[in-house]
Parts: C-alpha cells; sequence; structure tokens
C-alpha cells in the first residue's frame, strides 16, 4: 500500500457494518478519511449525508475538498435492502424508495465527486458497492436486487467517462455479509438461524462473509498502484457466482 499515505477518500454508508470496518482500515493504512452517513455525527471528519438529497451529497464533496484540498478516492457503500421481500407486497412507493437510495444516490454522488476529480486534476477512483443480486434471478427483494443492476450500469458508464481523466471506477458485488443488512433478511424470512445456515449452505465456501473481507477487496481496488483497474465488477461472495445462489 504504499501509495496510501495521506491518500483523501471519502466513505459514504461509513455508518454500516462494511463502512465501519472500511473506515477504520483505511485510516489504520494511513489514508485521510472522511466519512459520510445517515447515522454519523458530525465533526471534523464527518458529516451527515442523506443520498436521496442533491444538495447533501454536493454539500459532502464540497466540505471534503475544502478541508483536504481533493478527493483521491470515494467509497460509496452507502445503501439499503428495503423493507419488504415478496414482491406482490412491494408498494410502488417503497420500489421508488429503494431505487433512489441505491441508483439514483450513487449516480448523484459519482457526477458530484467525478466533476471535482475532474477539476483538480489529479485522477483518482471511485468503488460503488453492489451485489451478486444484481447477477442473479431472484424472486424476493426486488427493488434491492433491480437497484444494483443500476449500480453497475452506473459504474460501467463512469468508467468510460472518466477514464481519460486517469480516474477509475469500479464496484464490488458481496454476497451474504455477517451484517445487520443480512440479520434484517433473515429475519424477514423467519427463523433466522435457520434462514442463515440454508442460505450458507447454498455457497461453495458454506459460510458468510465477514465485513473484513469485503474491506481487502476494497482496499485492493483503491489502491493507487491499481488504478488501471476500471469497470471491473469484482464478487466477494463466497463462490456465488458460481450459480449456486447466494
Amino acid at each position: 500500500m504504499s501509495g496510501r499515505n495521506g491518500q483523501v477518500v471519502l466513505v459514504t454508508g461509513a455508518a454500516g457494518g462494511i463502512g465501519q470496518d472500511v473506515v477504520r482500515t483505511l485510516r489504520d493504512e494511513g489514508a485521510v478519511v472522511m466519512e459520510a452517513d445517515l447515522g454519523v455525527g458530525e465533526g471534523p471528519d464527518s458529516m451527515h449525508l442523506d443520498v436521496t438529497d442533491e444538495g447533501s451529497c454536493r454539500d459532502v464533496v464540497r466540505r471534503t475538498v475544502e478541508r483536504h484540498g481533493r478527493i483521491d478516492a470515494l467509497v460509496h457503500a452507502a445503501g439499503v435492502l428495503g423493507a419488504t421481500p415478496d414482491p406482490f407486497e412491494t408498494t410502488t412507493a417503497e420500489f421508488e424508495r429503494v431505487l433512489g437510495i441505491n441508483t439514483v444516490g450513487t449516480f448523484t454522488m459519482a457526477r458530484e465527486v467525478g466533476a471535482a476529480m475532474r477539476a483538480a486534476g489529479h485522477g483518482g477512483t471511485m468503488l460503488f458497492f453492489s451485489s451478486v443480486a444484481a447477477k442473479e434471478a431472484r424472486t424476493d427483494y426486488m427493488p434491492y436486487n433491480v437497484s444494483k443492476i443500476g449500480v453497475l450500469h452506473v459504474m460501467f458508464s463512469f468508467a468510460g467517462i472518466l477514464g481519460p481523466d486517469g480516474i477509475s471506477v469500479n464496484a464490488v458485488c458481496p454476497g451474504p455479509v455477517n451484517t445487520a443488512m443480512w440479520a434484517q433478511k433473515a429475519a424477514d424470512a423467519g427463523e433466522a438461524d435457520a434462514a442463515r445456515r440454508a442460505r450458507a449452505a447454498q455457497l461453495p465456501m458454506r459460510r458468510f462473509a465477514e465485513p473484513r473481507e469485503v474491506t481487502e477487496a476494497v482496499l485492493f481496488l483503491t489502491d493507487p498502484a491499481h488504478r488501471y483497474i476500471t469497470g471491473v465488477s469484482l464478487d466477494v461472495a463466497g463462490g456465488a457466482h458460481l450459480g449456486m445462489g447466494s
């Protein structure tokens, strides 16, 4: 991680299970981290962020640049699962809400950070969170699955647009991770422990990921030494991409 020391990284979704680990690990690696989320307090290096509010997105980018002079990397981990597993019980408003947070929020943050990186003229990297759910036929949480397909297309497009500026854009696609989001999904299914065991049994690795294992992929793709890698979606899913479920 020779280029990590002093790297200015903006992390959204910083209050989540993976986001917290990403923030902590990047700081341990020597990065300067600005964390943003609905669930973090206001401070010198932490900012309230509502990704559905265009002004809020613009403000956290502006404040990061004002404080540190630039943004070298964006880790956009903000997102939600959604409240309703059954598509026939899912309202149109709920569908729009999940897409607004996961897909539109990703677009807005990518646009604002990409513009700031272009203006600085030093290149950079952006990393989004999609999911293996974007790559499989699923029968539950349809808004989430659709939203994560949208995240991939935002990534593909910005990778093509920003490549000439020396800005790489990639995505990680986690499978089940031991976080509050999957705990919610298991609880919604009923018999949470049984649901967790059944889901793990579908994976070649036969277990869920720990947040740190996703963080390792984040570290790799945001390392300045790996900036030539762009337009990539990296599964961190214990083999779920082999078609055995996730």
